[in-house]
């Protein structure tokens, strides 16, 4: 029997629109009861110290987080850089073969054939040590955009700060630069460099471009983590 104002059948309705149904489900005493009940949850958490999980901490809050966990990132970065070329036949000669390399191949480019050397008192050491330096920017910058991508099993296994693994990765980068740098040393001093008091002046400048490197890998590390969450 049909109703005035009701579903008869799927897809057929009667005399205009549906009706509310009938009755509220839940009674004022009982909204009330279940109010009163997350309150309780709520000041139950807060005496313990609980937090919501999706919650952002603050900067300062985020940063003493990352500090703490500093033994962490240089354990994973020496493990990584020990693990990295073990698979290997030369090992780790593959970190200073590499940009050796790399500068041969520049020295014939723009030495040799564009003769770029002209004017430049020393340009195989200038060549090495540019060669050298933009490694390792290059490297830190091209880890730093991937690394939340290729480190997803440990994000969703482990609770840290996500900033710890871009700046993990800069350090091996930056760990590679210091065993580079004892080649580079030979090559500049082999070349006729002198050694003197301005040689002082690299630590500044090698640490100021790991600043730079880190900088750039956090930034393109949210920007890399920011695009494959909106994929997936």
């Amino acid at each position: 029997m049909r109703d005035r104002g009701r579903l008869t059948a799927p897809g057929e309705l009667l005399h205009g629109a549906v009706l509310a149904p009938e009755g509220d489900p839940l009674t004022e005493p009982e909204q009330a009861g279940q109010e009163q009940a997350g309150h309780e949850l709520a000041d139950l958490a807060a005496e313990y110290g609980l937090r919501q999980s999706s919650a952002r901490p603050g900067l300062a809050s985020y940063l003493s987080m990352v500090w703490q966990r500093r033994h962490f990132i240089v354990a994973y970065a020496t493990a990584r850089n020990v693990s990295m070329y073990t698979e290997a036949r030369l090992g780790q000669l593959w970190q200073v073969l590499t940009p050796l390399l790399n500068s041969c191949v520049y020295y014939l480019i723009f030495g040799i054939i564009f003769e770029a050397h002209r004017g430049i008192s020393n340009y195989t050491a200038y060549l090495v040590s540019g060669v050298f330096i933009f490694s390792f920017t290059e490297r830190s910058i091209l880890v730093g955009s991937s690394v939340m991508r290729a480190n997803i099993a440990l994000i969703r296994a482990l609770h840290f700060p996500r900033a710890c693994l871009p700046l993990a990765y800069v350090l091996v980068e930056f760990q590679q630069l210091m065993l580079s740098m004892l080649v580079l040393f030979a090559i500049v001093l082999g070349t006729g460099e002198p050694l003197t008091w301005y040689w002082l002046l690299l630590v500044p400048a090698l640490l100021m471009q790991a600043a730079f490197n880190m900088g750039a890998a956090l930034i393109l590390a949210r920007v890399g983590g920011g695009r494959r969450m909106s994929a997936s």
